[in-house]
């Protein structure tokens, strides 16, 4: 538990009257709130917070914070509050547990310890996983009744910052308050300054009304007004004695809060004259320990340290933080003060332990930067040692999408192990060395490395190792169109996992041959995928788990298998963000984004293509999300489609795997048609429509068959392992091949095949279809052909009061989903309209059912979309 002072605040009534108004309402309602607390360092975040929870005394208050170490602390603001509280909170933070594990314990404790608050403090220096466990909060805190206030400083989020990121994805609904704190205006700095008789226009100029800058200002006893918090802050440290100050400067090597057995140990001498700081009001209480009452003032004194006090407070530190006897030490906080210790041996050993710690929670930023540092002193280590520490940091690296560090560490490792002659941890680093590269739209060097893997790995005892890169390999003979090689090589690997037992190799092995054979039109392989997903859902194996979810999403997609995908892309999509895959999750939204493409949801496809590129891990998605928000543009006639597919074909042709090529050459040769140039279709697709043929790769020709048909390229065969509805379009039978595209829930596909006709009737159908689409490129595309045979009675669309709405809801029904976007709830759209609730929950349910959406939050989103509502 915190220890909490009140104290009188200026110009705070209206936001603490917010904050008590909802406590209030989440005591009535058994529902919580999160506040979102933003404002300038030193605005009064931590003070408007401290006083609100002083006013609310029958509620149990739980304060932790993040600490602005090199590398933060994983959960740290958790694992505060878990010490405090002990139990289930405490027992997971310390063991490695997942966001949505200790998401789910604070809100448990929320609910043991009603009516609560939690305050989450400082989160612009929060970890990863701190993060997603904020998110999760943000969806679910209305299911415990208490208060999550989260504060930030706002003027330290850049644009890439991940709390940027989050706070705009942060629901906008009643349980998601936001406030922003404003300087102090100059009526309340002259108040302020009334007793001191300083010229108030002088310290409003120089303050710019910023709380901490004006009491630091206030305090120090100096007619003159510094012009910098960092000299108002020195000139009342100036006041102490000696002994005092030396004290202070112990206490600001450690940025988060100082035990007091600690101080005791790095300043025997001057630890009698903290009573001094307390009484000046430098330091404040804690639970045993002292902090500053401001990082801005930490700061001030940190920064004034001399340089060898400052590496020797450093090393005293880390001493007595060693050897001290009262329980396990956070490694990231040994590590910070290793690092400013100058010990390369602590460093190495604390680094490390930090990152596996990290990256056990998922926090993989913080992961990979507390090896990344480890490495700068890990020169003497052993050689094997130090491969494995690469291969630490270049697997973290990886789920930050810094794939190119990722490839640079795993061939240093790869040296490494070759020089050590350590042949079987050579083939597992050149396993995954080839990983990267594919992850690295660098395909075309992949190959390679997994080839010298199995040659090593077959001359010692078959093993898991060997099955995993025998899977690897039968991706590449798929690849270069040799199924039959590929499903055999991915059955050998899965009996040698079977016969080595090992279920690590089993899961992934599994995962690769269900794959095929879902690819290749076999049933029995989406049946081997879910197996594989259980069981690495059931061995904790989350990558595994997240490979499967996109796999069984990626190839139903590419077959056009759509029963049951979009839940099953939510299902996986959630499992990777509470468990921080965030790649994984971007991959599984590019799927998600194609399925709306294909059902000629054009604007949802557009919006989810657009998140994944917007993603900060998203580099290889990217490739898939290009393609897909370029035909959403050329389709509806809209701007800017070549920049997205010349970007797309560049990325394509460095990683050269056909995976990536088809989908972008088919991508332009539909663009190129669009834009009534189809002559361009035969440069478009003549390389992988030729490489296909002469490999025999059946599974990428039909979508280029077609189009390079609809071009006029005659020397188009029909292979006889092609999906019907594409054989039956380049056989002429081009209402048949339409209905196949309906059946699947494809209009824009079959409006295509009709398209592909010379008769006047099936053109005219298509025209039709792809007007009421939206799709005005294509509609105009029939049209001139239409023209241009003479036709006469061409529709021209639907009118423009349709267009704009196009569910046809009435006058009422927009009315009513105004205030549903408004976050109203029914009986208050009752009252605003002076009608029945019953009446509203009418309205709202054919509201529902218009636009095909089943929540009212749904409904918001979708109607904004539609441009009904603003």
């Amino acid at each position: 538990m915190a220890t909490l002072q009140a104290a009188p605040l200026l110009e705070r009534s209206a936001e603490l009257g917010t904050l008590a108004e909802h406590l209030d309402q989440v005591v009535a309602t058994q529902a919580g709130r999160l506040f979102l607390i933003g404002g300038e360092a030193g605005v009064g975040k931590t003070a408007l917070v401290r006083s609100f929870c002083a006013a609310s005394p029958r509620t149990t208050v739980f304060w932790g914070t993040c600490d602005p170490l090199f590398t933060a602390r994983p959960l740290a603001p958790f694992a505060d509050i878990g010490a405090a509280a002990g139990g289930e909170l405490d027992r997971l933070v310390n063991g490695n547990a997942r966001p949505y594990e200790v998401a789910a314990a604070l809100l448990n404790l929320l609910r043991s310890s009603s009516p609560s608050i939690a305050v989450l403090e400082d989160l612009h220096w929060s970890d990863e996983a701190t993060l997603d466990v904020l998110q999760l909060l943000g969806g679910r805190v209305d299911s415990a009744p208490g208060l999550v206030i989260a504060t930030y400083r706002d003027d330290q989020l850049g644009r890439d910052h991940p709390l940027r990121r989050l706070l705009g994805e942060m629901p906008r609904h009643d349980s998601v308050i936001r406030i922003t704190l404003q300087p102090l205006s100059p009526a309340a700095v002259a108040r302020l300054a009334a007793s001191r008789h300083l010229d108030a226009d002088e310290l409003y100029r120089k303050t710019a009304g910023n709380p901490f800058f004006v009491t630091e200002v206030l305090a120090s006893d100096d007619d003159s007004i510094p012009s910098t918090v960092r000299d108002a802050v020195l000139a009342r440290a100036a006041r102490l004695s000696g002994r005092a100050r030396s004290l202070l400067d112990a206490v600001a090597v450690e940025p988060h809060q100082a035990e007091l057995w600690l101080l005791e140990a790095v300043a025997p001498s001057s630890f009698g004259s903290l009573g001094e700081c307390l009484d000046a009001g430098m330091l404040a209480r804690n639970n045993g320990s002292v902090g500053f009452r401001h990082q801005l003032a930490r700061v001030a004194i940190e920064q004034s340290i001399a340089p060898d006090e400052t590496l020797h407070l450093h090393r005293l530190t880390l001493n007595a933080l060693e050897t001290s006897t009262r329980g396990p030490l956070d490694p990231a906080r040994l590590a910070h003060h290793a690092a400013l210790a100058d010990a390369s041996a602590a460093l190495l050993r604390y680094g490390r332990e930090a990152g596996r710690r990290a990256s056990a929670v998922g926090a993989h930023r913080e992961a990979a930067a507390q090896f990344e540092r480890a490495l700068t002193v890990a020169d003497g280590a052993p050689p094997i040692d130090r491969a494995q520490l690469l291969e630490e940091f270049a697997h973290e690296s990886l789920h930050i999408a810094r794939v190119d560090r990722s490839i640079e560490a795993e061939e240093k490792a790869v040296a490494l192990y070759n020089a050590a002659g350590d042949s079987r941890h050579e083939a597992i680093a050149l396993r995954r060395l080839s990983r990267f590269y594919s992850c690295g739209v660098r395909g075309s060097e992949a190959r390679q490395p997994i080839d010298r893997a199995v040659e090593i790995l077959k001359d010692l005892p078959p093993s898991g190792e060997l099955a995993i890169a025998r899977a690897m390999l039968a991706s590449f003979d798929m690849d270069a169109g040799d199924a039959e090689s590929g499903l055999a090589e991915a059955r050998a690997a899965v009996q040698i996992a079977e016969q080595s037992n090992d279920e690590v190799a089993i899961v992934y092995t599994l995962n690769s041959l269900g794959s095929f054979e879902l690819w290749l039109g076999h049933e029995a392989g989406r049946e081997k995928l879910l197996r594989s997903l259980d069981m690495a859902d059931e061995l904790g194996m989350d990558e595994d788990v997240g490979r499967a979810f996109l796999n069984i999403a990626s190839i139903s997609v590419g077959s056009r298998l759509y029963e049951g995908l979009l839940p099953l892309i939510g299902r996986g999509a959630e499992y990777c963000s509470q468990r921080g895959l965030e790649l994984w999750r971007l991959w599984l939204l590019t799927s998600e984004a194609k399925v709306h493409l294909d059902r000629g949801d054009l604007s949802r496809a557009a919006e989810v293509a657009e998140e994944v590129l917007r993603g900060e891990r998203g580099e290889l998605p990217r490739i898939v999300a290009l393609p897909v928000l370029g035909l959403v543009r050329a389709r509806r006639g809209d701007p800017h489609v070549w920049p997205l597919m010349d970007e797309a074909k560049a990325m394509s042709d460095v990683d050269g795997s056909p995976g990536y090529q088809v989908p972008v050459a088919v991508a332009r040769a539909e663009a190129a048609w669009l834009d009534g140039r189809p002559e361009a279709i035969r440069d478009e697709t003549e390389f992988v429509y030729r490489r296909a043929v002469s490999v025999g790769a059946w599974w990428d020709l039909g979508e280029i068959s077609c189009w390079r048909r609809r071009a006029g390229i005659e020397d188009v065969d029909i292979h006889p392992r092609l999906a019907d509805r594409y054989a039956a379009e380049l056989r002429g039978d081009f209402a048949e091949a339409a209905g196949l595209w309906t059946t699947l829930g494809c209009d824009y596909d079959a409006a295509m095949a009709l398209a592909a006709s010379d008769d006047e009737d099936l053109l005219k159908h298509a025209l039709v279809k792809l007007q009421q689409l939206g799709t005005r490129a294509a509609a105009a595309a029939v049209a001139r052909k239409l023209r241009a045979r003479g036709a006469t009675g061409i529709s021209r669309g639907p009118r423009a009061s349709t267009q704009r709405n196009p569910a046809l809801l009435t006058d009422r029904e927009i009315e009513v989903l105004e205030l549903i976007n408004e976050g109203m709830r029914n009986a208050e759209i009752a009252k605003r309209l002076f009608v029945t609730p019953k009446t509203v929950d009418h309205h709202v349910s054919a509201i529902l059912r218009k636009l095909a959406v089943d929540t009212r939050s749904q409904a918001a989103r979708e109607a904004t979309r539609l441009g009904l509502v603003s």
